[in-house]
């Protein structure tokens, strides 16, 4: 058999063309995303951008408290589910959850607003009551992410994170070059854009999937029960893991006199998306295989750190000059900090690998005791170097945490692949 047979026989394997098209979308969605944080920092400068970056901060860390296990839950339900039917039941009785968790979502914010010192300090707490139930779009991406991969819904997981892309794009550059000089709260614009825009393609997608309300009661109960035995397991993991890395922006924001550090930091995690898609892009396409799997395949873990690697290099080669044309001056320290940054993804990105799956195959003690470690390393990391070096500090703590995750992470993988090992 030659190349070319051997190619198009790759390419007739369902995994390989979901992977294709879910990288090529994340692909073309890196270039539509830096292009609208161009105009969007055209549009509010450095200190109003990273305002802008703390309080969608603040609707992730909210959104990832809120879900209080009940998307995990559901991932777990549809991933062993084998009918259609009782599939669209689970996707309406989470829809009905995710009602509930929106009050639950909003009153805490208004709560935490209403507290604050710090969001007080940065003169916001008026604005911040007024945009605050906004979030609930974001704990409504949190279940669609959580949820598609289980059933296989890779494609439009794909559409899902592209289109909003486009029409942010489209959106900010209309505002950008038509109306940038009109008296507008230009911070609840590029808010309500970015939003508005989301909720398009969620309502969307909740049509594709015709959730059912069918024994409604009956998939609630079964999801709650999920969320006993596996749901609150990775919930309070990712309370500690992503939880906290969400709280980093967060954290640099209060000891900040404002908030511009806190863009410098997420426009340079913005840059390494690259990085991350790579292996996230082939552990989502591979999800199903890896449940009851003896192991990782050698073949696909080397091409993942090889595209990895590849990635880190081309971006300490690319940034430098991309920040100095394209965002000017006001934007520098973005250079520094990509670089360090881009390590620590590179060790996120390898051992989240692993951690998928450990969850394919339903290990959710595991990945929470991980998680356990990795958001008390995260948050001794922050605490520490923050306050002496802002955004450079976490930075650093990202790279620390990094190679903790990955360490813990692969002990647990082993442990795993000889439990399903020895079992057969």
């Amino acid at each position: 058999m030659n190349l070319v047979e051997k190619a198009k026989g790759l390419w007739q394997t369902k995994t390989v063309r979901q992977a294709a098209s879910l990288f090529s979308v994340n692909i073309l969605g890196i270039p539509l995303g830096i292009v609208t944080n161009i105009i969007v920092t055209k549009y509010l400068g450095a200190r109003m951008f990273g305002d802008y970056k703390f309080i969608c901060s603040v609707f992730n860390f909210a959104a990832l408290i809120a879900t209080f296990g009940f998307f995990q839950a559901g991932n777990r339900a549809i991933v062993l589910s084998r009918d259609k039917e009782k599939t669209r039941g689970f996707y309406g009785a989470l829809l009905i959850i995710l009602a509930g968790l929106f009050v639950l979502m909003t009153s805490g914010l208004l709560l935490f607003i209403h507290f604050d010192a710090n969001i007080a300090q940065k003169g916001l707490t008026e604005f911040f009551a007024c945009v605050a139930p906004l979030g609930f779009i974001t704990l409504w991406g949190v279940l669609y992410e959580t949820v598609l991969p289980a059933d296989n819904r890779i494609g439009m997981r794909s559409r899902m994170r592209f289109y909003p892309k486009v029409g942010n794009l489209v959106a900010a550059g209309a505002l950008y070059f038509l109306a940038r000089n009109l008296q507008w709260n230009k911070l609840l614009v590029i808010l309500l854009l970015y939003n508005l825009t989301q909720l398009a393609v969620y309502v969307f997608v909740a049509f594709k999937l015709k959730p059912s309300l069918r024994d409604c009661k009956e998939r609630i109960k079964e999801i709650a029960a999920f969320d006993k035995s596996f749901g609150l397991n990775v919930y309070i993991g990712s309370l500690f893991a992503v939880g906290l890395g969400y709280l980093t922006e967060i954290l640099i924001s209060y000891f900040g006199m404002d908030n511009t550090d806190v863009g410098f930091y997420s426009l340079a995690l913005t840059l390494t998306q690259p990085l991350a898609f790579i292996p996230a892009t082939i552990a989502t396409t591979h999800y199903k295989s890896f449940a009851g799997a003896e192991g990782i395949p050698r073949k696909l873990l080397m091409t993942t750190l090889a595209l990895s690697a590849a990635s880190v290099v081309a971006l300490w080669v690319i940034v430098p000059p991309f920040i100095k044309f394209f965002y000017g001056n006001d934007f520098l320290p973005v250079i520094g900090i990509n670089f360090i940054v881009c390590i620590a993804i590179f060790l996120y990105g390898l051992a989240d690998f692993y951690n998928r799956f450990i969850q394919a195959n339903g290990q959710g003690a595991r990945l929470r005791n991980a998680s356990f470690v990795v958001g008390l390393t995260t948050l001794a990391g922050n605490l520490l170097l923050i306050p002496r070096l802002g955004a450079y500090g976490a930075a650093y703590s990202r790279i620390i945490t990094g190679a903790v995750y990955l360490g813990v992470i692969y002990f647990y993988y082993i442990k795993t692949v000889k439990e399903i090992r020895k079992a057969k």
